[in-house]
């Protein structure tokens, strides 16, 4: 028996590059423990089977893309991986998900780069090469209609016999000795002709992804996070389930309600993205419909003048198998593009086509036109509307739930409250390593309870969510208080907003604007932002005997008349060699040319400046003695100095690079919210409150999302050299993090002058959890090579720097910005 075979640096990495939520991070290594129990611990023969129940909207292609990920990464690699799609919708999101360049396409995360293998391609010259190239990583991605049978259409190409490979395509898969086979949507494939295709195909590794596993495939499960925890972590919409006091069950009636939801969404929406800064969400509904012919007649009855006005007419969608296909391209088409803040659309009617696999995120109404409440949370409708079109909470309840307008009245919902609780909350399981008596390690199940109740408001008989402020409530309601509700959100958003403009008078923000580039470098010096090593070697080289000459003393001494023995001792007297005096400032430039000629630093203009901080560095260590230690160990600091900088590029993480270029601009955007305004920024912090009396703000109000922020800003307006500051909003500074785009947004942008001298600051507050999150530093490192990069650019125009505060920070700070900035990382 074999111990457990784990790479945890490359699955660090792995989950760093990629993102990875951490649910979909504990997946990807449940499913790589269980993995090596199967084969290292328990020596058993392929395949192995498993299974990641991860609720939808989590994120399971991220799953699916990490374990590729780190199996490639892996020793030995693993190169062929097959995805199995149900159907063509899925197959496609599929393709998009590894096509370069796609909009959906991860692929700028995989350091694998994996090349893609669908049904268009796999029979050309250029892609049997590939396939022929054992250190290409590849990705086949096909229906199981593609693979089932030679006797259907579908089938039939896969199995056909190609001469480039010599057999078919799926006589092809099944010789390969590393084939590893992902099965999306897994509930899809009970019958025996997927089983036997699996068994024909040899896979070393089979994983099931899913989101409503069968029960007959309980045991096979490595993973499960159910939707619960989902709703509980703030990783998805909050449903509510939306039902009428009255008797009113006619089709009218209902699309009547839904569209009404969805205009307060809609509404809502609106005002949430001009005042943030970011692209046009449109809230959609979503129509369930049971038949054609009922689909047909909803479109007919939205897109008609009668009904709202006409005010739906060119807004629908009318999505089912039965389209010609000329129309069902056009459709499809329709449907991908229903995000993009340009697409007409608004309602979608769908009869039985996106169960699965479809990942708009806008779905804010979900309209079931004849489904039971159980079928609606059973059946994946649910899971539709479940994504975060804003990638997190925005704090609004509008938009961070979906109506979900059931078949039965609220009294029926009332009493099947039952089927919510075996619908949603569950249990989660993981895979942990446990340590025997032996000292051996083996993989075990641990499972974690949901740490909460559902409840109806008002229903006494169930207590409510109880899980502190992470726990979201999802409800039951009717549909006038519902209504009501949303009412009264829209307006709270929309009635008195104030529109607040840079103060006159007050001087200036002027924003540098660094564009990022997708295209990795190497490496660049600006990557690194820890000088602390540089120092310690300046330190450690100013710790000379400086001049002296090493001087040992040969002696011999006889023992007979043929034999002598010979000792060596250092010199008792002590003699300075002669110096050879050399320029400060001329060490210092053959340093920083060294450092530039250094084969992992590129030949770039931003170089110079970091290769001058990191000698700086070294010779400000080096103290009142710098040009003399230099003009005695200059060679040696040389040496040493081009291989900690080699070592620091080799283990820095760089998100992102930038273009050799910045623009400028000014800080001026008009700032307006609903938040009460009051005189004064004293006292205890309200999130609802915008505060005014600043002595140094752009602007005369802010407003915080925490009390960390608040304080920290009251800090700031207090510093004696701070000439001015203010709070930022998304997209005023966005620094670019990861490759595929993500951007942050730091907290505060601090412009002080002291000594006719500029320094910029810009400030993060993040709670003490998050301090040492993957995230947070990630961040950080990009804010600060940022910050590197523009001063490499512009060291003319004021320094700019990079502050990361924790709560403690700012408590013991005290109110003072100087303590800030001396607390800060």
């Amino acid at each position: 028996m074999s111990d457990l075979t784990i790479e945890y640096d490359l699955l660090a990495e792995v989950s760093q590059r990629l993102q990875l939520r951490e649910p979909n991070r504990k997946a990807v290594e449940s499913v790589i423990l269980e993995t090596s129990q199967y084969f290292d611990v328990e020596q058993k023969s392929a395949p192995f089977e498993c299974i990641v129940d991860s609720a939808t909207g989590v994120g399971k292609t991220y799953v699916l893309a990490g374990l590729i990920e780190y199996l490639a990464g892996a020793t030995p690699p693993v190169r062929n991986f097959l995805i199995i799609a149900p159907g063509s919708t899925i197959r496609d999101k599929t393709i998009a998900n590894f096509t370069r360049g796609h909009r959906r396409s991860l692929t700028g995360s995989l350091r694998c780069a994996p090349y893609l293998v669908t049904a268009a391609n796999f029979d050309t010259a250029a892609t049997r090469r590939m396939m022929d190239d054992r250190s290409v990583t590849k990705v086949y991605v096909f229906t199981v209609q593609a693979l089932l049978s030679p006797s259907t259409d579908a089938g039939r190409k896969t199995h056909e016999f190609q001469e480039g490979l010599g057999a078919g395509l799926y006589e092809y898969l099944a010789n390969l000795p590393d084939l590893v086979i992902f099965a999306d949507e897994h509930h899809c494939y009970t019958g025996p002709a997927f089983n036997r295709t699996i068994k024909d195909l040899k896979p070393q590794l089979l994983i099931g992804l899913t989101a409503t596993p069968a029960k007959a495939d309980e045991a096979k499960i490595v993973y499960r996070y159910p939707l619960s925890f989902a709703i509980a972590d703030r990783l998805v919409k909050k449903p509510v389930l939306v039902g009428r006091k009255d008797d009113a069950a006619d089709d009218l009636t209902k699309l009547g309600d839904g569209v009404n939801l969805l205009k307060f969404k809609a509404s809502t929406a609106e005002r949430y993205c001009a005042e943030n800064g970011i692209p046009r969400v449109n809230p959609v509904m979503l129509i369930i419909a049971q038949s054609i012919e009922e689909a047909e007649d909803y479109r007919a009855l939205l897109e008609s003048t009668s009904f709202d006005e006409g005010a739906w007419a060119g807004r629908t969608l009318l999505v089912h198998s039965g389209l010609p296909t000329a129309e069902k391209e056009e459709t499809l088409a329709a449907l991908d593009a229903v995000e993009d803040p340009q697409s007409p659309i608004r309602i979608i009617i769908s009869v039985g086509m996106l169960k699965e696999g479809w990942d708009v995120k806008n779905v804010y109404v979900i309209a079931s036109m004849r489904a039971s409440v159980s079928e609606v949370l059973t059946e994946q409708t649910l899971g539709r509307g479940m994504r975060l079109p804003f990638g997190k909470y925005t704090g609004i309840e509008l938009l961070d739930t979906v109506e979900v307008l059931a078949h039965e009245r609220y009294e029926t919902l009332l009493r099947n409250r039952n089927v919510l609780n075996q619908a949603i909350i569950d249990h989660a399981t993981r895979a942990v390593i446990r340590l025997q008596a032996d000292g051996t390690r083996i993989v075990r199940q641990e499972t974690e309870e949901v740490p909460f109740t559902l409840s109806i408001p008002g229903d006494s008989d169930v207590p409510v969510f109880d899980s502190g402020d992470l726990a979201p409530k999802s409800f039951v309601i009717d549909l006038d208080s519902r209504t009501s509700q949303a009412a009264a959100q829209t307006a709270a958003t929309a009635g008195g907003s104030v529109a607040y403009a840079p103060v006159a008078g007050r001087r200036s923000i002027k924003i540098p604007l660094l564009r990022a580039v997708a295209e990795s470098r190497t490496t660049s010096l600006n990557q690194i932002v820890d000088l602390a090593p540089f120092s310690q070697l300046g330190a450690s080289l100013a710790e000379s005997d400086g001049r002296e000459l090493i001087r040992t003393v040969l002696d011999s001494k006889r023992l007979d008349a043929t034999h002598a023995n010979m000792t060596a001792s250092a010199a008792a007297d002590s003699v300075e060699g002669a110096l050879y005096d050399i320029p400060l400032e001329e060490s210092r430039a053959a340093l920083i040319s060294k450092v530039l000629a250094s084969p992992e630093v590129p030949a770039r203009a931003t170089e110079a400046g970091a290769a001058e901080r990191i000698v700086d560095a070294v010779i400000t260590a080096m103290g009142a003695n710098a040009r003399e230690n230099l003009s005695l160990y200059l060679e040696r600091c040389q040496r040493r100095l081009v291989a900690e900088v080699g070592r620091r590029l080799r283990v820095v993480a760089r998100p992102v690079d930038y273009v050799d270029t910045v623009d400028v601009i000014e800080l001026n955007k008009i700032r307006s919210t609903p938040k009460q305004p009051i005189h004064s920024h004293i006292g205890d912090f309200d999130r609802d409150v915008a505060y005014n009396s600043w002595a140094k703000n752009l602007y005369s109000h802010a407003w915080f999302d925490t009390s960390t922020e608040f304080a920290a800003a009251q800090a700031i307006d207090a510093g004696t050299d701070v000439v001015v500051w203010a709070r930022l909003h998304r997209n005023d500074v966005p620094i670019q993090w990861t490759h595929e785009g993500r951007t942050y947004n730091p907290d505060f942008v601090v412009v002080e002058q002291s000594s006719g001298r500029t320094l910029s600051w810009l400030v993060e507050t993040k709670q003490n959890r998050e301090m040492e999150s993957e995230e947070v530093q990630s961040k950080r490192l990009a804010a600060r090579a940022w910050a590197n990069t523009l001063n490499s650019l512009n060291p003319d125009d004021g320094e700019w720097r990079y502050l990361l505060l924790s709560e403690t920070d700012v408590f013991d700070a005290r109110g003072s910005w100087s303590q800030l900035k001396g607390f800060g990382r």
